[in-house]
């Protein structure tokens, strides 16, 4: 990579899997409770699972605001 080294290549690698992680895992655990919540309730039609899933990108874009603006400071 011109004008770069390897390693500050490496860490923007890393630091977009782990966008990529914590945004899968907030979908996944959130929605994973909403499907829970559902079946638990015995609601024919999903109510908390679309809900997990908004909650869990939220929960996940806030953890992700708080990891990299922590780096800035």
């Amino acid at each position: 990579m011109l004008g770069r080294d390897q390693g500050e290549a490496w860490r923007s690698a890393g630091q977009a899997w782990d966008v990529i992680g914590t945004l899968l895992s907030g979908i996944l655990v959130w929605g994973g409770v909403g499907y829970a919540l559902d079946r638990w309730l015995d609601f024919e039609r999903y109510l908390f699972l679309p809900i997990g899933m908004v909650l869990g990108v939220s929960v996940s874009l806030f953890v992700l605001y708080r990891r990299f603006s922590a780096d800035d400071g």
